[in-house]
Formats: structure tokens, C-alpha cells, sequence
């Protein structure tokens, strides 16, 4: 008999589809998202790297005229949510979430992949990269007008 334990592959989260189709999916119970342009979700994801915070799962939908982000957060976050240039998504919202397989373009995938089923990324650490995020885009100019 052997000594090594066959390593068991990591269960996606029971919120993540299964199958090869995305799925809509109900906010506010395991998740709440908050949607924002994807520009600014991915500046804001550097910041939070540079930060040591961990980011949890946010969906890339390339989607329509303006690309977009949604960032996961925990339950009942964007009930209190206030913050320029996003959309909070909390109970009775609904978003199409990717199958686990979808972690690359094209299309609608995972842009950071869930690690477990609680990874969230934590609110004031990401309003604080977003609000950075959309100062730097705005430029020094414009953020002194403001």
C-alpha cells in the first residue's frame, strides 16, 4: 500500500455553473458584485496587488460598447454601497456568471478565478483602488476640479 494520498482537485464554489454554458445567477446570497468599466477594474486590481490584498473572483464581459468588470464582494455590501462610476449588484440582482472552464477570452470568462468559496475581495479595500483607479484616469487636471 502506498503512503501518498491521491491529491483530490478543488470543487469550483456550489454558486459556479456547471457545464460548458454561463449561467444567471442571484446576487446577495453567497455574493454581491459591484459592475464597473473595465479599464477601471483593471487598474484597480494592480492597486490592490500592490496592496497585498487578495482579489477575489471578478468576471470580464467584453460584451456591448463598453467592456465591464464584477468584482465579488460579500453579502450585503452593495446595500451600502456608494461609490462614482460603478453598480453596485446585491438582492434581487441577477448576473451571468462563466463556467469554471471560461478563464480566457473570448467572451464572457473569469479574469480573476475564484479560489474558494468565500475568496472575496474585501469593499473598503476595493472603493479605495476604485476611487484611486478613477482619479488616475481623470488625470491631475481634472482631479483638482473636482
Amino acid at each position: 500500500m502506498s503512503d501518498v494520498t491521491p491529491r483530490v482537485p478543488a470543487l469550483p464554489p456550489r454558486w459556479m455553473p456547471i457545464g460548458d454554458d454561463p449561467e444567471l445567477c442571484s446576487a446577495g446570497h453567497w455574493w454581491d458584485a459591484i459592475r464597473v468599466v473595465e479599464i477601471t477594474g483593471r487598474r484597480a486590481i494592480e492597486l490592490l496587488r500592490e496592496d497585498g490584498t487578495v482579489v477575489g473572483p471578478v468576471i470580464l464581459d467584453p460584451g456591448g460598447p463598453e467592456p465591464r468588470m464584477y468584482f465579488f464582494v460579500p453579502p450585503g455590501t452593495a446595500s451600502g454601497w456608494e461609490e462614482p462610476g460603478t453598480v453596485p449588484l446585491g438582492q434581487k440582482c441577477h448576473i451571468v456568471v462563466p463556467p469554471a472552464e471560461a478563464t480566457e477570452p473570448p467572451g464572457l470568462h473569469w479574469h480573476v478565478f475564484p479560489q474558494g468559496p468565500r475568496s472575496l475581495t474585501q469593499p473598503g479595500r476595493l472603493r479605495k483602488a476604485l476611487g484611486q483607479a478613477r482619479r488616475e484616469q481623470r488625470g491631475p487636471a481634472e482631479a483638482a476640479d473636482s
